[in-house]
């Protein structure tokens, strides 16, 4: 991602660019399709989207041939969704923006910064009435929750998963920190087998009772996020990225600015599962 940029006609040509967010925080949880699904671009300064969705499934029915077709209609609902601005701006000196390793690490540092807090809001982090921000998923209310107080299998993470396909919900991926995993992948059988097969510990993209499994340290803490990307809505707006030269100017530095709106929503609390482990 290069975002340091200059031009000579600052009136027509300023230092700023609109990035696609996948681009810029693609690595972002929130932006995986197999945890959440992507929703309206925000456009501008818009704090609150409305996102229409599906409440209730039409119903389709076995008919005669020649009969009448049983009239059936879906019943729409809508979530309100409130965005929130995420922001940084970093400093460099004009010598180190002559070299372009230096300007990709620190642009690449940047989107890291801006990934990193998007990931804690839609994960784990706690709401902040005076931002405003709400909680992340596994601090929500409503959720499908298991509560271990001693970890010797997988079953509570399978009674999840099909609870939360009891209620509506299609199981999409299991998030967790990677030390859950490891505590996970410690377990074993009676007979000393270990309970995640060694070829599933060792792929590059591991699944556990037939679901993506995805790691991620703003995870909360001991705990497995069991999600249904169809039932989690998130809203992002373009990255835009800027330079300044004149907010530093007598310091002969620039300064970077990363700037997007991000938010997120549940139409179905009930088809998010987590599983709390007991604190390691």
């Amino acid at each position: 991602m290069s975002v340091f940029k200059t031009t000579i006609t600052k009136a027509a040509f300023a230092d700023t660019n609109l990035l696609p967010p996948e681009d810029v925080i693609k690595e972002a949880v929130a932006l995986n399709t197999n945890c959440a699904t992507p929703t309206v671009t925000i456009q501008g300064d818009a704090p609150r989207v409305r996102i229409p969705y599906v409440e209730t499934d039409p119903t389709a029915g076995v008919v005669a041939e020649g009969a009448e077709i049983t009239q059936t209609s879906a019943a729409l609902n809508e979530i309100e969704i409130a965005t929130h601005k995420v922001a940084l701006t970093i400093p460099i000196t004009n010598e180190a923006l002559t070299y372009t390793d230096a300007t990709k690490l620190v642009s690449t540092s940047a989107a890291n910064a801006v990934t990193n807090r998007v990931d804690a809001m839609f994960l784990s982090a706690a709401a902040d009435e005076v931002a405003g921000t709400p909680a992340g998923l596994a601090k929500l209310d409503g959720l499908t929750t298991e509560t271990v107080t001693d970890l010797k299998d997988l079953s509570p993470i399978l009674t999840v998963l099909s609870k939360i396909t009891d209620h509506g919900g299609e199981p999409s991926a299991l998030v967790m920190r990677y030390s859950v995993w490891a505590r996970l992948m410690a377990l074993t059988a009676k007979d000393g087998r270990p309970l995640i097969a060694p070829d599933v510990t060792s792929s590059a993209e591991p699944r556990l009772f037939n679901v993506p499994v995805f790691f991620n340290s703003y995870a909360a803490a001991d705990t497995v996020l069991a999600l249904s990307a169809k039932d989690i809505f998130v809203s992002a707006s373009q990255v835009e990225a800027a330079t300044s030269k004149d907010a530093l100017f007598t310091f002969d530095s620039s300064v970077m600015r990363l700037v997007m709106r991000f938010g997120y929503g549940l139409a179905h609390p009930e088809r998010i599962g987590k599983v709390v482990l007991p604190a390691a």
